[in-house]
Parts: structure tokens; sequence; C-alpha cells
């Protein structure tokens, strides 16, 4: 497996400029097209639930649509800018698209995609509404990679964790990291165990030997913290770069609801995550 088409989330805010970085230093790296992605807002839809808009002159609302087109366009732009200034640093291939602003037009566009690189929370350009990049990984039926603010190093995955529970979403997580992982300096496969179950695993050893990888298997049994604390202090120690993990969770009506340890490292991660489900 190989990723081929990445796609990127990009804003009109200096923020996007890491993560569009990011995406474009991988890219280039693995050969890849890279898409970047600005989502965009619609004026009549978002703003028509404020009832003083039905009382407006004609001409008042009119020129109050062409406004917000002209911002829309202005900040869709600025994230192009920003987008293809990173792609050709990069000298990655590159592609650009705008896409409607709702979870389900994003989610849909990322099944088209091998990989997704996304914030934790990404806002919609002049809109209220926000999506999550829990929400596309549980959506999109392909792995996230998930950007924090600060940014990721051009060398990405050098150091990877891989958080290991035996799970269906761990295992998922793991196949759909191996562009990754079979370029990694060094892999550390973490399993927090505090009763003692899920201890040294020869198949999965063997599983990531018969890939070329010499990962290191570490069992943490301690009960004095959570497993998201866990994690987070092996990140540390180990100096990772990337955590590979399985997104625990489901979205409910409009509510999305996560599990204890992918709420805790999305909601402030300790470096790049890719998530999958």
């Amino acid at each position: 497996m190989t990723y081929q088409d990445i796609l990127v989330h990009v804003d009109e805010h200096p923020s996007s400029k890491p993560r569009a970085a990011a995406a474009a230093a991988l890219a280039a790296r693995l050969n890849a097209r890279l898409t970047g992605v600005f989502l965009k807002s619609e004026f009549l839809r978002d703003a028509m639930v404020a009832e003083s808009l039905a009382y407006m002159p004609p001409d008042a609302l009119q020129a109050l649509i062409e406004e917000e087109a002209a911002a829309r366009l202005q900040a869709s732009e600025a994230a192009r800018g920003i987008f293809e200034a990173e792609a050709r640093r990069a000298g990655a291939n590159s592609d650009w698209l705008v896409v409607d602003g709702r979870d389900q037009e994003l989610i849909s566009c990322a099944r088209r995609f091998d990989l997704t690189v996304f914030p934790p929370i990404a806002k919609v350009s002049l809109s209220l509404n926000d999506i999550s990049a829990a929400a596309v990984a549980l959506g999109s039926g392909g792995p996230v990679l998930v950007i924090p603010e600060s940014g990721a190093p051009p060398a990405l995955a050098e150091r990877v964790v891989v958080a290991w529970k035996g799970s269906r979403e761990s295992a998922r997580a793991l196949r759909d990291a191996w562009p990754l992982l079979s370029q990694a300096k060094e892999v550390h496969v973490l399993i927090v165990s505090p009763r003692g179950e899920g201890g040294p695993d020869g198949l999965l050893q063997r599983h990531l030997e018969n890939h070329g990888l010499k990962a290191n298997l570490i069992v943490d049994r301690s009960h004095d913290a959570s497993a998201g604390q866990i994690l987070r202090d092996h990140v540390a120690a180990l100096k990772a770069d990337l955590v590979v993990m399985g997104v625990y969770g489901r979205p409910r009506l409009q509510e999305l609801v996560l599990g204890g340890v992918s709420h805790d490292l999305l909601s402030d991660p300790p470096c790049a995550l890719l998530i999958s489900h």
C-alpha cells in the first residue's frame, strides 16, 4: 500500500501554513499528488437562521449577499496562496478544490483520497460550523493525519509510537500506516495493560517483521495514570513525532461520541497523529 492521493485542509489563516507544509513535504517524499481543499460557507443557509434578515429590504439583502460572496472569494484565494506556496516549496504536484463546508460534503470528498491531512478541528470559513478530524476518520473509511497547530517536522514519522490494543480499530490503523511505518527509523508498539493482559505478542512481532519492521514492543502496566497520559509520557520519552492509533467512537445525531484515549489525544495532540477507524 502507498499514498498516491493526499488531501489537505487549508484555510485563510496563518495556522494553515504548518499543516500545508507538512502535507506538501510528505507528498513530495512519497511522490504523491497533493490536493488542497477549502471549506466554503453558504451565506444564505448559514445566515437565514437570523430572522432579522427576513425583514431586510431586497436591495440591502442583495448588497449583503454580494459582500459575503466577495469575502468568501478573498478567503479562498488567501488559502490557495498559502497552499500553492508550500506545494511549490516542497516540489509537490498539486491541485485545488473548494467544497461546501458541511460535514458530509467534506467526508464524501475524503473518501476519494488515500490520506486526509487535517487539524484537530477545522473551522469553516465565515461560518459557525466546524468539522473535527475524528468525524472525518469515523466517516471517511480512510486514515487521517492530524497535524497540531505547531506543525510537524519535514521528515515526519522518523520515530513512531503505535498504540496497540488488539482491536479492529488498532489493526486498521496499523495497516493504514504502512507507507509511513516502512520509512521510519524507529517504531515502538505500546500496549497499555494495567491488569497484565496483552503481553508481548509473538504474532504481532512476526507480522511487523514480515513487513521489514524491527519494532520495539513496550508493555506498560502502570496503574496510577490514564491510558492517555501513559501514551503521552511514552511519546515524550521516546521523542516520537507520530502516534498511530485507532479512533474509538461514533457520530450520534450531531454530537460526536469518542472513547477516552481518542478524546484525550485529539483534544491536545502531543505530536502528529495518524488515526483510523
